[in-house]
């Protein structure tokens, strides 16, 4: 005998109910995304006024605006390349864009830049500061920390000492892996510049760098060389200050023409023409 076929109750996939909801879903859903909207843009309306108002109100005018750390390059020239003035508005101004306006001259390595609200804008700038000259295609003009700062302009006057047996590769390597010719030259700026050093840059006139015979200066008034050889600076530059207090105490510093340090265990001292001038003016005691 057949099994009764169970009947079943007919469902329909697009029923009224089905379809009232989801329409309903999608007037809450587009209600919901229209206050977003409104809201967002209401947000924004306000803060753009905000901006407005605020880059444009006089309490924000600069009354004030100072330069902090140059020497060379003058606050006149500093404001002139950052395009601002007194009467500017503090807020409107955008100090990365600045900061890559007053960076552009050469002699400024770092610049820094607050505001001091709410009508003050401060900046503050880190020159180069110049160690020699070395000549390549034309002058240029070397830092202190070993970089090319600039080519030399014609009529600029730079008073620091010429620099030769370096090539532009040994200023254009890596700084945490100098070559040795700009490693000796590093440590003859910093020894130069300590306080009370008895060779400060205004006083050589002449740097030269040999990576055979290493560094031989001309210094002082009457362009005494000195040749200071390979490696041992520090206590070179002691015995220096040591052999120059002498020789000026006995007035005979203006009568030597060589001072011979290659070696450490004793200075050589050479004399102009035939002055009497002791030949080892220090010898190490064995």
């Amino acid at each position: 005998m057949l099994a009764k076929k169970r009947h079943r109750k007919n469902h329909y996939k697009n029923s009224r109910k089905q379809r009232k909801e989801r329409i309903l879903n999608r007037f809450v859903f587009s209600l919901k995304a229209s206050v977003f909207l409104a809201i967002t843009l209401g947000v924004s309306l306000v803060f753009i006024l905000a901006h407005d108002a605020l880059t444009q109100s006089p309490y924000f005018s600069a009354k004030g605006i100072t330069v902090e750390g140059n020497v060379r390059v003058p606050p006149e020239t500093i404001l002139k390349l950052a395009r601002i003035s007194i009467g500017d508005n503090v807020l409107a101004m955008n100090l990365t864009q600045l900061q890559n306006r007053i960076s552009a001259n050469p002699w400024i390595r770092e610049v820094g830049l607050e505001r001091d609200l709410p009508d003050t804008i401060r900046i503050f700038v880190t020159e180069y500061t110049p160690a020699a000259v070395v000549r390549f295609d034309r002058d240029y003009c070397v830092s202190t920390t070993g970089e090319i700062i600039k080519p030399v302009a014609g009529p600029e006057h730079i008073d620091v000492p010429r620099l030769s047996g370096l090539t532009l590769a040994d200023f254009a390597g890596d700084c945490s892996s100098p070559s040795p010719g700009s490693k000796a030259f590093l440590k003859l700026v910093e020894l130069s510049q300590l306080h009370g050093s008895v060779l400060p840059l205004r006083d050589i006139e002449q740097i030269d760098i040999d990576p055979q015979i290493g560094i031989t200066l001309s210094a002082f008034d009457n362009s005494i060389t000195i040749k200071l050889g390979r490696g041992g600076y520090t206590q070179k530059f002691n015995r220096i200050r040591d052999m120059v207090a002498y020789l000026r105490q006995g007035k005979h510093l203006k009568h030597v023409a060589c001072i011979d340090l290659n070696d450490l265990d004793r200075v050589v001292i050479g004399a102009v023409g035939k002055q009497p001038l002791l030949g080892v003016c220090y010898r190490k005691e064995t």
